[in-house]
């Protein structure tokens, strides 16, 4: 026995999944190439005699149903011109079937109408009776065949004519149908892919801000400033229509600043100043969080310099009831939004 081979009775291991598979898998269900590659092989695309008789099959049907839209109505001579009409679609569909298989096919009446299935004859007639007079009228019908029958029979004829024409119409489109169904398969997955790429980016965002709001501690919180220089939101909110750029407003005073109270003693880690929306945002600098417990003795958390649009001041943990930004010099103050975490 060489090394290395199983002993007599002893099963070869079995080929585990690489993951290269695995991964070819789930990129042919998503983009539906097996399924794709085994259409074209059942419904080959037609070849160019058989386009030109489909060509042909799919031109006759429009005729006989432009002629019958546009006849005035119980006009006897329109009916029986689209009896016609709708034979030799059907003639023309079976042409194109037959020259799938057979590319040099030079059309003979009797074997085409031979290799219509007795099935498709039998659906579009009401009755054994009727397909079997269906069968005679499409060997031997023409205009003057149609032309001559009486009314009732002539309009059952082009009822029975024309659903099978569109039934054989339909046969010859499957390929089509059945690639645009595959089509929009792939659509709809590559699309759900999209999708869940789309919540893998976002949704961490979505948690986040989510976390953040639930352990906001300013919502709804009672505020005061230092001074009031023109009206602004009424505590505790801080957006109103009345003044969307800041939801309040200082006099100029010397360190002027807003306070929080939040109830409760709270434990601090992060602070969001935004600043006035529409002008003047220099004023705030530079600017300090403090936190105090009883509105006397104030911790400094966060210091900030420089001008700034959105101000996020993390820091380590601070606990207190009230919370106040300050500005460290005679200007005025006004925000957009505080926000605490």
């Amino acid at each position: 026995m060489t090394i290395g081979e199983p002993e007599l009775g002893q099963e070869k291991p079995a080929t585990t999944t690489t993951k290269g598979s695995a991964y070819r898998r789930i990129v042919d269900w998503f983009w539906r190439g097996p399924a794709l590659a085994k259409a074209r092989r059942e419904y080959p695309e037609l070849g160019e005699r058989a386009a030109m008789f489909a060509q042909r099959a799919r031109a006759s049907a429009d005729l006989a149903q432009n002629m019958l839209a546009s006849a005035e109505p119980g006009e006897v001579n329109a009916e029986g011109s689209a009896c016609e009409t709708y034979r030799q679609s059907s003639y023309w569909t079976l042409c194109a079937l037959q020259a799938q298989s057979q590319p040099e096919l030079e059309p003979e009446a009797e074997r085409i109408w031979d290799s219509l299935d007795e099935a498709l004859l039998v659906a579009a007639a009401s009755s054994e009776e009727r397909a079997q007079r269906l069968g005679n009228a499409l060997r031997t019908g023409s205009f003057v065949y149609f032309a001559d029958l009486p009314p009732a029979e002539q309009q059952a004829s082009l009822a029975e004519l024309r659903k099978l024409a569109h039934a054989l119409l339909a046969t010859l489109a499957k390929r089509a149908t059945v690639l645009d169904a595959i089509y929009l398969q792939r659509a709809w997955r590559v699309a759900l892919l999209g999708l869940l790429a789309l919540g893998v980016v976002v949704s961490p965002a979505f948690v986040k801000k989510a976390l953040e709001a639930r352990s906001e501690l300013l919502a709804g919180k009672p505020w005061r400033a230092s001074s009031k220089f023109e009206a602004g939101c009424t505590s505790p909110a801080q957006q109103c229509t009345e003044h969307p750029n800041y939801f309040f407003h200082t006099v100029e005073e010397p360190s002027p600043w807003l306070e929080f109270d939040l109830g409760s003693d709270k434990k601090i880690s992060k602070v969001r100043v935004d600043n006035r929306i529409d002008c003047c945002g220099e004023r705030a600098n530079p600017i300090v969080i403090e936190v105090s417990a009883d509105q006397k003795h104030w911790q400094r958390a966060a210091r900030h310099e420089g001008v700034f649009t959105s101000w996020e001041a993390q820091f380590t943990p601070v606990h207190g009831r009230y919370l106040r930004v300050r500005l460290l010099k005679q200007n005025f103050l006004h925000l957009s939004a505080v926000r605490a975490y």
